[in-house]
């Protein structure tokens, strides 16, 4: 692809921080809906016509840029996103302008759609009949076919856009955990009665979710553009799941599904949400400076960075609630502190998890100019 000089420079900076070889903290943009709240742009129509919504994204983004110096972007703007939502979670999601108000946020209404019977099915037939049973109750098979169009067709256009506009995306797509989509089948509180009440069965219908994960992942084309991608971690969290059912069912395949991604060179970006402190030092298992550690606020970096040292970067970690009810100041006292317990090498300064919708204005100009200048 046709890059440039802005560009280069960037994605140099992007792969020194992995390595922890850069000189100054690395500014990425996390925002997904934050562009519809500042611009003339209804969330209905930034999700749903793509080439509007894609302009909104990138206008919005160099206009932070131009108020305070970004070098990256960590995910891009979530065209027809209930869709990939669904695929991961098998749960529906509600959508702006559909079954909400057109600048509503999506909504995952989450329920049990993945009967005891289900697992059966899974064991004995596969993982693709029990796809074919579960998918449909939860999104419409033509969306998923409209969503795989759009990708197959527009993927290198879209990827074109981002460079030319001079910022490296960091995370090109998604290998979620067969935990958080069991999960999402089963509804969280039947699924962690299910870890209890039949291990066995569980660990057995991961195993074939895990093979089909790892096949796409070793089979997939990875264009030239790609630098990693998220390895998501939600109800999976150390915080929610004892460490036996962790150890057992949650951690094995995180590991597994990185390690195929880096076989592939690309990096594995461990996007986890709510707080991993007690298995921080299990992600010293992972090859050195070959993942990012994206946390969303609740676990510790300050800890965390005591335990990994220079062995993982990290992407992070300005509170959500800071962004969407604080003010500026206290944003920036935010990031300079920690900084100054966090060190700049091997740091992507970003919103933990993901800007909200509601972040203020004057907030992340906040976040991004007090690393800039730090």
């Amino acid at each position: 692809m046709m890059t440039n000089k802005v560009f280069d420079v960037r994605l140099k900076k992007v792969f020194d921080t992995i390595n922890f070889e850069n000189t100054k903290v690395t500014n990425c943009y996390m925002g997904q809906a934050v562009p519809p709240t500042y611009m003339d742009i209804t969330l209905h129509d930034y999700i749903f016509q793509t080439d509007k919504g894609l302009d909104a994204f990138i206008e919005f983004v160099q206009g932070i840029g131009e108020k305070a110096e970004l070098d990256c972007i960590n995910f891009a703007y979530p065209a027809l996103h209930n869709v990939p939502l669904s695929l991961i979670w098998w749960s529906k999601v509600k959508m702006p302008g559909r079954e909400l108000g057109e600048n509503d946020l999506w909504q995952v209404a989450e329920k049990k759609v993945m009967q005891d019977e289900d697992y059966d099915l899974l064991l004995t037939k596969g993982y693709d009949a029990l796809a074919s049973k579960i998918l449909p109750q939860v999104i419409k098979m033509e969306e998923v076919g409209a969503f795989v169009k759009y990708h197959m067709e527009n993927d290198d256009l879209v990827a074109q856009r981002y460079i030319d506009a001079g910022y490296p995306v960091l995370n090109s797509g998604l290998a979620c955990p067969p935990f958080e989509t069991l999960c999402g089948a089963r509804s969280m509180s039947q699924f962690f009665m299910d870890c209890y009440k039949i291990p066995d069965k569980v660990e057995a219908s991961l195993d074939i979710m895990l093979e089909v994960i790892l096949n796409g992942i070793k089979n997939d084309p990875v264009p030239e553009y790609v630098i990693g991608k998220w390895v998501g971690g939600w109800r999976g969290a150390s915080a929610l799941i004892a460490p036996k059912i962790w150890d057992r069912l949650v951690w094995p395949y995180m590991y597994k599904i990185a390690m195929a991604l880096i076989d592939r060179n690309v990096t594995p970006i461990f996007h986890l949400d709510q707080n991993w402190d007690r298995d921080i030092e299990r992600l010293l298992e992972l090859p050195a400076k070959k993942c990012i550690l994206n946390t969303d606020g609740m676990t510790d970096l300050r800890n965390a960075r005591k335990k990994l040292g220079e062995h993982m970067a990290f992407l992070g970690d300005v509170p959500s609630q800071l962004l969407a009810t604080g003010s500026p100041e206290k944003v920036s006292d935010y990031v300079k502190k920690l900084l100054d317990d966090i060190g700049e090498k091997g740091v992507f300064i970003a919103a933990g998890c993901d800007a909200p919708a509601n972040s203020k204005y004057e907030n992340l100009i906040a976040l991004h100019k007090t690393a800039a200048e730090y």
